[in-house]
């Protein structure tokens, strides 16, 4: 018997056999550059020619795929940069568009026969936010009015809006919003161009009616 107790038997730990993990490593998809680099790395060999024929089919189709990502890409930098003018200065119209219809309502036949020409211009106005070109840098409304070019090229934007409006409604369908109503749900409270001034903008939109831009 061991000094000062029982005798306790050593317990002989077998460390486990390493075994190889069998989880497969995730290898990132091959991007669209280095696969249009990879088919026309095979159309400069010498290939039968249905093979050649299938690689020049599925060349194309991936810079089609190219060109599409890019331009998602550009509108999408576009509208990222635009939308919260955008969302502003619809907001602003459609305030103005909701107190001139209220003062319709409410005035003499007088100060009545004035406003369908105010109304439907401020109803021109939302239409240019809600159907701005995606792929063009949004030109604002309440700003620029005394520089010729940002004027021109306003009105110039105006008019191809309302063509687009005017074949759509000819094939029957409807064009697409880039002023979307969705903007509303974005969390802006804590942006800066929200928050400096934003009080005295809203004042203007309420008490200049008869402010716009031509």
């Amino acid at each position: 018997m061991a000094h000062g107790g029982l005798n306790k038997r050593r317990v002989r730990v077998n460390n486990p056999p390493n075994r190889r993990s069998t989880t497969k490593k995730f290898k990132p998809p091959v991007s669209l550059k280095n696969q249009i680099r990879s088919a026309e790395r095979m159309l400069r060999k010498n290939l039968p020619s249905e093979v050649r024929e299938a690689q020049e089919q599925k060349l194309a189709a991936l810079k089609k795929q190219q060109e599409i990502h890019t331009r998602l890409a550009v509108e999408r930098k576009i509208f990222l940069r635009d939308r919260k003018i955008k969302f502003f200065e619809r907001r602003k119209v459609e305030r103005r568009i909701r107190r001139l219809e209220k003062l319709q309502r409410s005035s003499s036949s007088q100060d009545a026969a004035a406003s369908p020409d105010q109304l439907a211009s401020l109803k021109q106005d939302l239409q240019y936010v809600m159907y701005f070109p995606k792929n063009e840098k949004y030109v604002p409304l309440f700003s620029g009015n005394d520089d010729q070019e940002i004027v021109d090229k306003r009105n110039g934007l105006r008019k191809q809006i309302e063509e687009r409006l005017s074949a759509a409604a000819a094939t029957g369908k409807d064009l697409e919003e880039t002023g979307s109503e969705d903007d509303g749900l974005l969390d802006l409270s804590d942006d800066d161009f929200f928050l400096a001034g934003s009080s005295s903008d809203e004042a203007d939109a309420d008490d200049e009616l008869t402010d716009k831009s031509t």
